[in-house]
């Protein structure tokens, strides 16, 4: 992260507990590296830290005029995830600061004047092994300033800013993966941008490359200090929030051209997603709660899409979406966008004929972060299946994780042909296990386009889903199935039908392939994006005096 040398580096790899066992079993082996084996014992369990040399402090001389450099790097395998805990005391012994440093990045510490001294830990949750190949703290002579500011000028090639919530890391790879294929698409196109993830921390920058793309994470002041330090020709957004253009308006960017894509979530009523709150009276609580913030957000969109004093455009993954959700949620005409559908990876996604046999082999992959995803609608229609006198005939495959795992999936856990995957796949991944499955079983309850039903039609696999929002904008009865909302018998009922009609499988899985590409092929909807985003105020003049 910085150029110069460091005063000192510390490693960090021979002073943790050789085994512990609450919630996990974890059992850590250090030398030259750190070998992690975890099992999590506890269904609901939340994840454990565990610190080095049983918390103690490990350095007890900060000097305030430091840049502090936190680094871990390693490999995961199976569902484990990883994570650095720093730990700041004062004098007192008061915690004044926590920071949260992900696997494969580097973390610019900035310890505040008030910190003595620190302590170091590991965050892990899942089950499976690690093995941690640098875990260090390295003291500079260089004022944080200083080397922020290095930080933020190290990628001058990047022409181009985008601001988003998360992005995908070694320790998670679903996390608004979409936005990620974008920016390689625009890097095969020589168009470069750098990610910034706005959090939480406003103490911190972190840093990490994930496939050749640098990513800033920090909070809102260091956001304004990076667009101060370096000029972009453009400052892009996906899941905007108040704090987001608070801290771009904060700087020199203040009247840099802007676009924001809107996906769903940012723009919609609290209402819209009932299913989330009504399990318990804890929940129908928290969406009182949750009604409020979400009103803000309502109404931060709404002076968005009536701003006369910003250079904005909006981009929509949906007509229906934007006509029918976006406007009356917020009650506004939004006049400068374009609709531009979510870009499907038609070559990493290619399409092969399927044999009739792989009817029979239906595969999810979803997220279990919230019931939008509606995975207990899966498991219903699993259920429905049950006592069909072929069932056995039929394989399901379900990926995933997210907290509601353990939960929603308990129904279907022993049942010998439902196999069970609680992690993440990498893109590469999910590619291969489409090519030996035929049915894509992905409910939902609210969708503005369908990212991973798309990938999934692209490799050929027939989606049964849900007819709600926008998705049947993308899908119809030509190459899918289309159940009404809470309808699983309606999912189920779809994958019997393609049992007994192979031919009708056939049919629907080349026209499946042929729909993505005419819709979203990669080519044709990044071209239709990197024209928004080269294109200027004087070259769209000129385009109108023609």
């Amino acid at each position: 992260m910085i150029t110069k040398e460091p005063v000192k580096t510390d490693s960090f790899f021979d002073k943790w507990p050789k085994k512990t066992a609450s919630s996990f079993d974890v059992q850590i082996e250090g030398s030259d590296r750190l070998d992690i084996k975890i099992t999590q014992l506890r269904k609901d369990a939340n994840p454990i830290i565990l610190y080095y040399n049983k918390s103690n402090k490990v350095d007890r001389s900060l000097n305030a005029e430091y840049t502090y450099i936190a680094k871990i790097d390693g490999k995961t395998y199976s569902g484990v995830q990883v994570q650095q805990v720093i730990v700041g005391y004062d004098k007192d012994n008061n915690k004044v600061y926590v920071q949260y440093n992900p696997l494969g990045s580097e973390m610019n510490l900035s310890f505040p004047k008030n910190v003595a001294s620190y302590s170091l830990g590991l965050r892990l949750s899942g089950t499976g092994e690690a093995v941690i190949t640098d875990f260090s703290v390295s003291a500079y002579n260089v004022p944080t300033e200083e080397s922020q500011k290095e930080l933020f000028l190290r990628y001058p090639e990047a022409d181009y800013l985008i601001v988003t919530n998360v992005y995908p890391e070694k320790n998670t790879y679903y996390q608004n993966m979409f936005v990620h294929k974008r920016v390689l698409a625009y890097k095969e196109n020589g168009i470069n941008a750098a990610i910034y993830r706005l959090n939480t921390s406003p103490a911190s920058i972190a840093h990490y490359v994930y496939d050749g793309v640098p990513v800033f994470i920090g909070g809102e002041d260091a956001l304004t200090n990076l667009l101060n330090a370096k000029p972009y020709k453009k400052v892009l957004f996906h899941f905007i929030n108040e704090r987001m253009y608070r801290a771009v308006r904060k700087s020199k960017a203040r009247y840099t051209p802007k676009l924001i894509w809107v996906h769903g979530f940012e723009t919609t009523k609290w209402y819209r997603r009932w299913f989330n709150f009504y399990q318990s009276t804890k929940e129908i609580r928290k969406s009182l709660e949750y009604a409020k913030r979400n009103q803000e957000q309502l109404d931060f969109m709404a002076d968005l899409y009536t701003a006369k004093d910003d250079d904005i455009k909006f981009i929509f993954v949906s007509k229906w979406y934007k006509e029918n959700v976006a406007e009356k949620d917020t009650n506004t005409i939004i006049k400068n966008y374009s609709i531009i559908h979510n870009a499907i990876d038609d070559e990493l996604f290619n399409y092969v004929e399927k044999p009739e046999e792989q009817r029979m082999r239906i595969l999810t992959i979803r997220p279990f972060a919230s019931r939008t995803y509606a995975n207990d609608l899966t498991v219903k229609a699993i259920l429905a299946l049950k006592d069909k006198p072929f069932f056995n005939d039929l394989t399901f495959d379900i990926y995933g994780q997210g907290p509601l795992f353990n939960e929603v999936v308990e129904p279907i856990r022993d049942i010998p042909n439902v196999h069970l995957h609680n992690y993440f796949l990498s893109q590469q991944d999910i590619a291969e296990q489409h090519k030996s499955h035929g049915i894509f079983l992905s409910p939902s309850r609210m969708d503005s386009q369908g990212v991973s039903l798309g990938e999934a039609m692209s490799s050929g696999l027939v989606p049964v889903t849900s007819g709600v929002y926008a998705i049947p904008e993308f899908i119809d009865d030509s190459c899918g199935f289309l159940a009404e909302s809470e309808d699983y018998m309606g999912l189920a009922e779809a994958i019997e039908y393609l049992y007994y009609h192979p031919k009708a499988f056939l049919q629907k899985s080349e026209e499946a392939a042929n729909i993505v590409r005419y819709q979203c092929g990669k080519n044709k909807m990044i071209q239709a994006e990197l024209k928004e985003i080269t294109e200027t105020k004087n070259e769209k003049v000129l385009l109108e005096q023609r």
